[in-house]
């Protein structure tokens, strides 16, 4: 039998609170455009009390929210990634997202928005084994970030400005309403029947104006230009849209940072090992060398090699390397570590956490499963040959 949620309280803390929350530390509109983020199960206005954490949707996951009487799920990979042509029981692809509907669980999943957030996957996995002096690897994620520019009266501007950041532009990482204001001389000639805010119909007009201009998330585009229209004061506003070539809005893509010390290759993933618990480390590359600089990239990032060895690092860790990579890098300089995908994402978990105590305090109860690889290494028993 399912629970009924109800509606909350105005005191209490909704799913768009908790949406909010993490959107305001990893921006879910800075997502890939071929990802699935944010709130896709459940209703936003419904209480949020006691949530578990974790990276996917699993079958025991699911079982720990039924034990612990969440209303909330948090998930870094996305509990409906593509479209679902129905929704029933006894469907591999559909049986989880039944059970948590059922179960009145509401799911918010923040997945490459994290990835590429400031203080992102990546970089929770740099501090998580020790690194100093963390920087992005390759700095702006990639994105279908646009500039937006509007030209508004001087006296209009802030009303402008506020609405476009309230809709989700103008945020760059940290900082939001980010914009340039310039002033210039407008010019126009309403036509018969138009309604000018400024001037009348019949006459040219040349007015003093600002180029207001700000970053905006592709994905927000619609609603940041339906929200500028809306507080311009103009009957027919000019807008322009640049699309911008590499990322704008902050973040970026893996990190790089420094150990205090250099050590043998050996000791380096002895200590990983101790800080990540991965179910493995396969290498590949120079082995008799000492590590000082590492970069990482959590989850899949073998494309990242090369930015990784122009950044100058000794040792490569991320996941999902490939056999012809692996090659590659046994020719080369710099040598390449796969800890498994969820090894290197799941110390994001703890930050959800944070970020919702940060914001929250006891309001709600949290709980994160740091589930292990879904792929096992298998250890036999025996080695030897067979005895006679």
């Amino acid at each position: 039998m399912s629970r009924s949620r109800g509606t909350a309280s105005p005191s209490s803390v909704t799913v768009r609170d908790v949406w909010k929350a993490l959107d305001d530390e990893y921006p879910f509109a800075h997502r890939a455009d071929w990802d699935n983020v944010g709130i896709l199960l459940g209703d936003p206005n419904a209480p949020a009390t006691r949530a578990v954490i974790a990276l996917d949707a699993t079958p025991a996951v699911v079982a720990a929210c039924r034990r612990e009487k969440a209303d909330l799920l948090v998930t870094h990979h996305p509990v409906i990634y593509s479209a679902l042509a129905s929704i029933r029981s006894d469907q591999a692809a559909s049986a989880t997202v039944h059970e948590l509907v059922r179960m009145g669980v509401a799911v918010i999943s923040a997945h490459t928005n994290a990835d590429v957030a400031a203080r992102g996957v990546s970089h929770a996995l740099a501090r998580r084994i020790g690194l100093k002096k963390i920087r992005p690897l390759l700095p702006g994620e990639p994105s279908d970030a646009c500039k937006v520019v509007v030209f508004v009266p001087p006296g209009h501007a802030d009303a402008v400005l506020a609405a476009l950041s309230a809709a989700g532009g103008g945020r760059i990482g940290a900082y939001t309403r980010c914009s340039f204001q310039s002033f210039g001389t407008g010019t126009f000639f309403p036509a018969e029947g138009a309604k000018p805010f400024l001037g009348r119909a019949g006459s040219e007009e040349r007015v003093e104006e600002v180029r207001l201009e700000s970053v905006v998330a592709g994905s927000l585009l619609p609603e940041v230009v339906s929200a500028v229209r809306k507080a311009h004061p103009y009957e027919e506003p000019a807008i322009d849209v640049y699309p911008l070539k590499g990322g704008a809005l902050g973040g970026g893509i893996g990190a790089v940072g420094d150990r205090e010390r250099e050590a043998p290759l050996a000791e380096v993933l002895e200590g990983v090992y101790r800080a990540v618990r991965p179910s493995w480390i396969k290498v590949a590359g120079p082995g008799k060398r000492r590590i000082r600089r590492i970069a990482v990239v959590g989850g899949s990032g073998s494309e990242f090699t090369g930015a990784a060895r122009a950044a100058g690092a000794d040792l490569f860790l991320t996941a999902d390397i490939k056999y012809h990579q692996a090659l590659e890098a046994d020719a080369g300089d710099m040598t390449v570590a796969d800890i498994g995908h969820g090894s290197g994402e799941k110390w994001i978990l703890p930050e959800f956490r944070r970020v919702i105590a940060a914001r929250f305090g006891g309001k709600i109860a949290t709980r994160v499963i740091m589930e292990s690889e879904p792929l096992r290494p298998f250890r036999p028993k025996h080695t030897g040959g067979t005895k006679r």
